[in-house]
C-alpha cells in the first residue's frame, strides 16, 4: 500500500506539472486576446491568428487538466445509489467505475492516438490565416486521455486496496 502511494503521489507531481501548463496556457491565451482587443480597436491591426491559436489552445488547456482534475475529485459524481449501498457494496461500485474510466479513457487516448499518427503522417495543417501543423495537438490531447486513464486505474487499485480518495465525502446538498 505505501509503495502504491508513492506511486500516486509522484504521479500526482507530474499532473501538477501538467495543470500548471495548462494554467500558463490560459495565461497566454488570455494576453493574446487582450493584445488582439487593444491591437483591432486602438489601431484596427488585429493580431494575425489570434483564433485559430486560441482554438488550438483549448484542447491542450483542457485535456492537461482531465487527470488533475480527477486526482483532486473535482468532476462531477452522483451518488444517489451508491449511498444508499451498504459500505462495501458501495466500495466496489467505485472500484467498478473507476475502471470502466480506465477503459474508456484507454480505448479514447488509443483510438485519438491513431488519428494524431494519421495527421502526423499526412502532415495537416491549421487552416486560417496562420497555417501550422495540427498533430502536435492530437498527441497532446492523447497523452492527456492516457493521463486520465491512468489516474482512474490508480484510484480503482487505491480504492479496492481499501483507501480513500479527495472526493469521498459526503455531498451536500444546499
Amino acid at each position: 500500500m505505501q509503495t502504491l502511494e508513492t506511486l500516486r503521489r509522484r504521479y500526482g507531481a507530474l499532473l501538477s506539472l501538467c495543470g500548471t501548463a495548462a494554467g500558463v496556457l490560459i495565461f497566454a491565451v488570455m494576453l493574446l486576446v487582450v493584445a488582439n482587443v487593444i491591437m483591432r480597436y486602438a489601431f484596427n491591426q488585429p493580431v494575425t491568428g489570434t483564433l485559430e491559436l486560441t482554438e488550438s489552445a483549448l484542447p491542450l488547456i483542457i485535456f492537461l487538466s482531465l487527470a488533475l482534475t480527477q486526482m483532486h475529485g473535482g468532476h462531477i459524481k452522483v451518488v444517489l445509489l451508491t449511498q444508499r449501498l451498504p459500505k462495501g457494496l458501495a466500495r466496489a461500485a467505485k472500484v467498478l467505475a473507476m475502471l470502466a474510466g480506465f477503459v474508456l479513457f484507454a480505448w479514447a487516448a488509443y483510438a485519438g492516438w491513431l488519428m494524431a499518427a494519421k495527421s502526423f503522417a499526412i502532415g495537416e495543417l491549421e487552416r486560417g490565416s496562420i497555417r501550422f501543423p495540427i498533430w502536435p495537438i492530437k498527441f497532446a490531447i492523447c497523452f492527456g486521455l492516457g493521463l486520465l486513464a491512468i489516474q482512474y486505474l490508480l484510484d480503482g487499485i487505491w480504492v479496492a486496496l481499501g483507501g480513500t480518495l479527495d472526493d469521498d465525502s459526503d455531498e451536500v446538498m444546499e
